[in-house]
């Protein structure tokens, strides 16, 4: 099986992200194009996620 190579530019900004989302969503996407938008996304996400929870830490916060 061949390796899927995407060139599709992962947000970096909560803005972009969010652009991103409402494009995917509207979108008539398939296939690897489909996956890609997709993957971009959910990297963006996780790494706001990362971003995000550094921020707003809790004392015992990991302990829930």
């Amino acid at each position: 099986m061949a390796e899927l190579t995407c060139a599709v530019p992962v947000p970096t900004t909560l803005q972009e992200l969010d652009e991103a989302v409402k494009k995917f969503q509207v979108s008539d996407l398939d296939g690897s194009e489909l996956y890609c938008q997709w993957q971009a996304i959910r990297d963006a996400s996780l790494a706001q996620l990362t971003i995000e929870s550094d921020k707003n830490l809790v004392a015992g916060g990991d302990s829930y």
